[in-house]
């Protein structure tokens, strides 16, 4: 009797835990499989605001490239349309647009295609009167062939830059859109749209139901879908804000939708990722098949369920710690993971370094995202396989990476990171791609576990130099963090100054050694700030020259030149050829010759009256130099070779580059007075002269410098012997006070 008690006590103590184990169980898995639902529809929304962010920066780059486009267009009369649209005609095949326009006042268009229609009725055209740019929805093409278009405009501004002269245009097929709407992952089973908030579809991938599609709504309704929305989320006719929905069609979808900023298209559109729940649900569905597998165990026996249910909670464990710590890209660490390593590396020195990939979307943008992929993988190769012991690596997102290495001392680190770079190098060889170079800033430290400090440091760094072509890595401690908020200040100044025209054109006059008259000018850029000063050309000429910036400023000038010659001889006064200094960084584009002879013929100007100066330590780095000085000889222009002497003098550039004149850098004139300095410029001179080059001498400010040089038959004097450079007024009055 005592062991029959005993037993029905043990059974129903062990029914009890049986069934506590149970409850336990099916809790445990309900909070579970709620928290990977949360972590994998968080990871949906991540993916359809990376998608959005994606869509609002093409549509604005598109925008920016009407905006480029409009400065310098001749809109001050309709009498200049066929020279307007022969300038935006090569842009149509350069960036892949149906057609390029322009939209008088009237609300006259003329197309690059050769139409002129009314578009006076157009939203497009509306908008851009009232200053605001728009992107229209999806329409029929009135002009021309019959398909589907999307319209870009922006307005354009008279060169008092307040009144509005008309509209550019750009029809793009709609096609485009597509390739703003392909989803990298998702096993390839997502899909996307955009559509207005009633439901009418912009744009939808051709792997959607809603290709080729009108409504949503109609759509959805058409296939029977229902949706379920959250709590706060409205999807049933109009859409509002951004939320998710699930619909059944007929599997069950997860449908996230967001807006799209409407600054960009003066009307609000939405975009929306639709992925299947079953793919986002493969961790949760094998998280239940475990649990019912436990279930059953428990049934059978209670000393299994619980060794079981162990088991399924640790293997749920690791499942999402690699989750959480493994980059679903490259396979390796992720950012999660890289911090928890350098936890363990409290007291350890080293370097943590943040680096990403130069100018990576143009690799997305012209092969594809599954090359960018593989450049992306490949860059992960390198650098993990460049580890040393103790070293780490991760991959953050997009093209950035961190790394952590323990090299000493700096040299050796520096070593390391161009054997690094050269190896990247090759990836674009290997894959058939654009240039893969890497940009990094480096912060050294003792306290690595500290890593948000260091990786933001690290960062400021690499911003530090983002976009040099002359340096790729820069040092934490080698911020002037003063000089750098400077830099940004006028980098952000920059276009609207360039729109506002406050970059003037001042003239340094060159001066015959024979008579001492003026024979020509060299023009030079000055600044002019909001509050009437000057900024000193020594504060921004070298910042644009790092940023590319100086390729924009350089196109400004020579039409500024190009225009107050032409102003001049419409005046019937005489003209003096003014040179016009072209950048390192403005040579690197191949076009550059075609660009500047368009620009003068815009102005009908002869090229006799305009002369280029190119730095020698801009020819010696640019193996291309010669053919482009070539070209330009071909199109009437007259090159210099500038500051020859200032730290890159090569007498063999004199004898393999075809320069018209020599342009001694001031450094070679401060020679004179000195016996061998003078026997050294005697001898320049003359090989120069024996190759047929002019000699002009700057920075001349002595009367036994210019002495000494007329005796030697240089032909030009530049310097504050003379003149000093004059705004434009004052070398105006010097050419023509006796006219």
């Amino acid at each position: 009797m005592p062991q029959k008690k005993n037993n029905l006590i043990l059974c129903v103590s062990m029914l009890f835990t049986a069934i506590v184990i149970i409850i336990a169980i099916q809790y445990s898995s309900t909070k579970i499989r709620d928290k990977l639902n949360l972590e994998l529809q968080n990871t949906l929304k991540l993916a359809a605001e990376q998608n959005a962010l994606f869509c609002e920066k093409e549509l604005a780059t598109e925008q920016n490239f009407l905006r480029g486009i409009a400065r310098g267009l001749p809109v001050n009369s309709a009498s200049q349309k066929d020279a307007l649209i022969d300038m935006l005609r090569p842009y149509t095949e350069l960036y892949n647009v149906k057609r390029l326009g322009f939209i008088y006042p009237d609300g006259t268009a003329y197309t690059t295609d050769d139409h002129t229609v009314d578009l006076s009725s157009e939203d497009s055209f509306k908008y851009g009167m009232e200053g605001r740019a728009y992107v229209s929805d999806v329409i029929d093409d009135a002009i021309g062939d019959t398909e589907k278009i999307n319209v870009f405009s922006i307005p354009v501004y008279y060169q008092n830059g307040n009144t509005v002269a008309g509209v550019l245009f750009a029809a793009y097929r709609t096609e485009m859109f597509l390739d703003l709407l392909n989803l990298d992952c998702f096993e390839g089973q997502g899909y996307s749209c955009i559509v207005k908030p009633y439901g009418a579809i912009i744009a939808a991938s051709e792997s959607s139901p809603f290709y080729k599609q009108k409504n949503l709504f109609t759509v959805l309704e058409k296939l029977g879908v229902k949706l379920t929305p959250d709590k706060g989320s409205s999807v049933s006719g109009n859409l509002t804000n951004s939320g998710l929905a699930v619909c059944h069609m007929p599997k069950e979808h997860y449908l996230y939708y967001m807006p799209l900023d409407s600054s960009i298209t003066n009307s609000q559109w939405f975009i929306i990722t639709v992925v299947p729940v079953n793919i986002l649900n493969k961790h949760v569905i094998q998280v239940l098949r475990y649990v019912n597998l436990l279930l059953f165990v428990v049934i059978l026996t209670l000393a299994a369920v619980f060794c079981y249910y162990l088991y399924s909670y640790w293997h749920q464990k690791k499942m999402l710690t690699t989750l959480a710590y493994t980059d679903p890209l490259t396979g390796g660490d992720n950012y999660a993971c890289f911090q928890k390593k350098m936890q363990q590396k409290k007291g350890t020195s080293g370097y943590i370094i943040s680096t990403d990939i130069y100018e990576f979307r143009i690799i997305n943008n012209t092969c594809g995202n599954q090359k960018g992929n593989e450049a992306l993988i490949g860059v992960w190769k390198t650098l993990s396989s460049s580890l040393k012991e103790g070293e780490l690596a991760a991959h953050i997102h997009a093209d950035r990476f961190i790394l952590f290495l323990k090299e000493q001392p700096d040299i050796t680190l520096t070593e390391r990171i161009d054997q690094i770079n050269a190896s990247i190098s090759q990836l674009a060889v290997e894959l058939n791609t654009p240039r893969i170079m890497l940009y990094l800033g480096i912060y050294p430290t003792d306290a690595p576990e500290d890593t948000e400090k260091g990786y933001g440091c690290a960062n400021q760094a690499k911003h530090a130099i983002k976009n040099r072509l002359t340096q790729n890595y820069s040092y934490y401690e080698d911020i002037n963090f003063q000089q750098h908020l400077e830099d940004l200040k006028l980098e952000y100044s920059f276009e609207e100054a360039i729109q506002s025209h406050r970059f003037e054109v001042w003239y340094q006059p060159k001066y015959s050694t024979k008579d001492e008259s003026i024979v020509s000018a060299e023009a030079l850029v000055r600044w002019r700030d909001k509050d009437d000063s000057l900024i000193p050309p020594f504060k921004f000429i070298p910042l644009f020259e790092k940023n590319g910036m100086i390729s924009v400023l350089d196109e400004y000038v020579f039409e500024a030149v190009c225009a107050q010659q032409k102003k001049w001889e419409n005046e019937g006064r005489k003209l003096f050829p003014v040179s016009v200094n072209i950048s390192r960084s403005s040579l690197y584009y191949s076009n550059i010759v075609e660009k500047y002879s368009r620009i003068l013929q815009t102005h009908s100007l002869s090229p006799k009256h305009i002369e280029l100066e190119i730095t020698e330590s801009a020819a010696v780095n640019n193996n291309e130099i010669q053919t482009l000085i070539d070209r330009f000889h071909e199109t009437g222009f007259r090159m210099l070779l500038d500051d020859f002497g200032n730290g890159y003098s090569s007498l063999a550039t004199l004898n393999q580059m075809h320069f018209d004149t020599l342009k001694l850098d001031k450094s070679l004139i401060d020679y004179i007075g000195d016996e061998n300095g003078e026997k050294l410029l005697y001898h320049i001179i003359k090989l120069a002269q024996s190759l047929g080059l002019k000699i002009t001498a700057e920075g001349v400010e002595h009367k036994s410098q210019f002495e000494f040089l007329r005796d030697l038959s240089c032909d030009d004097i530049q310097g504050y012997y003379f003149s000093k450079p004059l705004p434009l007024n004052d070398y105006q009055s010097l050419l023509y006070s006796g006219a």
